[in-house]
């Protein structure tokens, strides 16, 4: 009886290992085609995409400095490098090029208009006292003219006597005395107050000496005066945050020795 059961066992093996083989086989067949042992294939990275993004943010620094405004176009061109065509699933950085474009974008419009605006409200400013300079002088306050030549901090009250406080010191007088026979003052006097000046050229702004200066360049349209008068003016803000203009120099138009990049 044991002999039997034996060779009915010996029998049966070989079929139950042909069975235990083809699970196994179908089991691997299922891990291949299943999603869940599928390897996916890892998106290609542009490292274009993340020095767009690090020029984006310090592009930040052209709203400072006018020169920065490289940090802007470099990041835009390292953009659209990496916003390229591609095939296949999305390449990472190519989401932080967008943001690093949209930032050189901002920052660099605002470094490049900023500037520009300053420079036209101080052109205009600076011909507007320019011209109310023009007419103290010429209708002989001196005295309120000479003011104008000081820093906003050691100028003298409106509402005390200028003409007696330039009087009562020999030094201050004797610089009053030269002020008034200076060739372009008296030729603005000679011309008078209603007198026609008008602008020889565009008003140059430049910042200088940690300051903004302006240079003016006046000549008469009618003829009348053959001098052609170049101003130049200094610009600060007072402890208050306004603007102060300071004149500087007033002299007939000289021409420059060397070039304005030496300057």
């Amino acid at each position: 009886m044991q002999a039997r059961l034996a060779r009915n066992l010996i029998f049966l093996l070989p079929d139950d290992c042909d069975m235990t083989y083809e699970g196994d086989e179908k089991t691997m067949l299922g891990m291949g085609s299943g999603s869940g042992f599928e390897f996916e294939e890892s998106p290609p990275l542009r490292v274009t995409g993340y020095i767009c993004l690090l020029l984006g943010v310090l592009s930040f620094f052209s709203i400072l400095f006018k020169p920065m405004l490289v940090f802007a176009l470099g990041s835009i061109l390292f953009g659209l490098i990496a916003l390229r065509k591609y095939d296949g699933p999305r390449p990472a950085g190519t989401r932080v090029a967008m943001w690093g474009i949209m930032l050189s974008v901002g920052f660099g419009v605002c470094g490049y208009t900023i500037p520009m605006m300053k420079q036209v409200t101080l052109s205009r400013q600076a011909e507007e006292f320019a011209g109310q300079y023009i007419e103290l002088i010429a209708l002989g306050h001196d005295e309120h003219a000479m003011e104008l030549k000081k820093e906003w901090y050691n100028r003298l009250s409106t509402d005390m006597n200028l003409a007696d406080h330039y009087l009562s010191d020999p030094r201050i007088s004797e610089s009053l005395v030269q002020f008034k026979t200076d060739v372009v003052n008296r030729e603005f006097k000679r011309r008078g107050a209603k007198a026609e000046w008008e602008l020889d050229r565009p008003i140059r702004i430049y910042y200088q000496y940690g300051k903004d200066h302006a240079e003016v360049i006046w000549s008469d349209p009618t003829g009348d005066s053959e001098l052609t008068i170049q101003m130049f003016m200094d610009f600060q803000v007072d402890s208050t945050g306004r603007g102060q203009w300071q004149m500087s120099i007033v002299q007939p138009l000289r021409k420059r020795l060397v070039a304005d990049s030496v300057l």
